[in-house]
């Protein structure tokens, strides 16, 4: 016994120079892992811009340094857990030449009951170094409990809020008080005391340079960033005390790079299955000019039913228009259609809501021309009701509108009517004269407005 507690604490002085170590290590590891991991889907996503640049070199290389970084861990891994194999091993084989040894001395001792203590000797190493493992193994599992505990108190949206009313909004006015608001609470405020007024279905272009707010402004609008000062307004509602859910699922959204579900396009554009195919069509085809619209279905709709799509089905002909066929395929986000093709797909789904206020992120920025003014005819004709803010980029888009805001510096600086801001030969007037398509804007502008 007095050897056996001796042994134990020698292991357990020898765990404890392991364990840090093989913590440390399986962490690099694992993190390790996740580098290539996240490589690998970058470069797949990536792979046609990669050999378009020619880029395939840095690129194959920079893999295999992740591999090497992965593979060094592994590697001191091993050797750190052979380290302490070598020593528990010479450990348990000093204490069983040590019991032999004191049952020769002892020659008293019965043969059964000197085997006896031989294999309890064998046994006892065994299950002390198997002990010092598993306690090893759990401490590195526990790594992971770690990483996920430290998700569990990643700070979250509140739910909680006043729920708004029914019919909310109805006219769809904003109003923006002396608003300041910043991604984090560590960062220099975005928006800078913002106050700007929008009326009901008035068509409102924001322009501005880039980092001037804009995109900013619209994220603060569905609070996706808090405000730190002022209030937003909608209807005379102060959006910041209202439920998350009722907020956003009352307004419409466009952001600049659409994200679209797995399933198909029936699925992106009717998530509630709602609509029947002749409406969804119809949208299809405002959004889409070339597209003539099938006979309106009649057929009720049907209830949602997940459905995982297979790679062989993700593969669209190029001559084949997705529009026609709502059963078309959509990968996860999209990523088997073009940017303009899921930008087309969002203002259909906008279109068959019609929401009191849509708001669209440069929605157009990848759209040709001729499709982006007739889809500015359409949300025209289509949703006369709405409040329409446009961010563009794209200073045709917003040409004709009633209203425009230029931002800079997260601030309001010049607000009036095309035509006003152009006579004022301010940075409205810059940006058009710094723009490819000059003369047709002058000529939209000046026409639009009687001048």
């Amino acid at each position: 016994m007095i050897f056996a507690l001796s042994l134990l604490a020698i292991y357990y002085s020898i765990a404890e120079q392991y364990w840090p170590a093989a913590r440390d290590l399986r962490r690099l590891n694992a993190a390790s892992n996740s580098n290539i991991l996240d490589q690998f889907i970058s470069v797949t996503s990536g792979l046609t811009t990669i050999r378009a640049f020619g880029r395939t070199h840095f690129y194959t290389e920079k893999m295999h340094a992740l591999m090497d970084d992965n593979l060094r861990s592994s590697w001191y891994l091993a050797l750190v857990s052979r380290w302490m194999d070598f020593r528990l091993g010479a450990l348990g084989a000093m204490f069983v030449t040590a019991v032999a040894i004191m049952i020769l001395l002892e020659g008293s001792i019965d043969p059964a009951a000197a085997g006896f203590a031989l294999t309890f000797a064998l046994q006892y190493t065994r299950a002390v170094t198997g002990l010092l493992r598993k306690a090893a193994a759990t401490e590195a599992g526990f790594d992971a409990v770690g990483r996920v505990t430290q998700y569990l108190e990643l700070p979250t949206e509140s739910e909680l809020g006043d729920s708004a009313p029914a019919s909310w909004p109805t006219e769809g006015r904003i109003e923006v008080r002396n608003l300041v608001a910043s991604y984090d609470e560590s960062l220099p405020p975005v928006l800078r005391g913002l106050s700007l007024s929008i009326a009901p279905r008035q068509r409102t272009g924001i322009v501005g340079r880039t980092g001037a707010g804009k995109s900013s402004l619209a994220s603060a609008v569905f609070r996706f960033i808090e405000t730190l000062e002022g209030s937003i307004n909608i209807d005379g509602l102060d959006i910041s005390g209202l439920k998350l859910h009722d907020l956003r699922s009352r307004l419409c959204i466009i952001p600049q790079d659409p994200f679209l579900f797995s399933g198909t396009l029936r699925d992106n554009l009717d998530l509630d299955r709602s609509r029947t195919d002749g409406e969804i069509h119809s949208a299809l085809a405002h959004v889409q000019p070339t597209l003539s619209t099938p006979a309106a279905s009649k057929r009720s709709p049907e209830p949602y039913i997940p459905r995982e799509i297979g790679s062989d089905q993700l593969s669209c002909n190029s001559s084949t228009n997705i529009f026609q066929d709502l059963s078309s395929p959509i990968s996860d986000g999209g990523l088997n259609i073009s940017q303009g093709q899921r930008q087309l797909i969002c203002l259909a789904r906008a279109i068959l809501t019609k929401p009191k206020i849509i708001l669209l992120d440069e929605a157009t920025s990848s759209i040709d021309l001729e499709t982006d003014m007739a889809i500015q005819r359409t949300l025209r004709t289509e949703l006369p009701n709405s409040t329409r803010v446009v961010i563009a980029h794209r200073l045709s888009t917003i040409a004709d509108f009633d209203n425009i805001l230029v931002m800079d510096e997260g601030k309001i600086c010049e607000s009036g009517s095309p035509a006003a801001l152009f006579k004022a030969r301010g940075l409205f007037w810059e940006l058009i004269r710094q723009s490819s398509d000059r003369e047709s804007l002058e000529a939209v502008i000046m026409k639009d407005w009687g001048c």
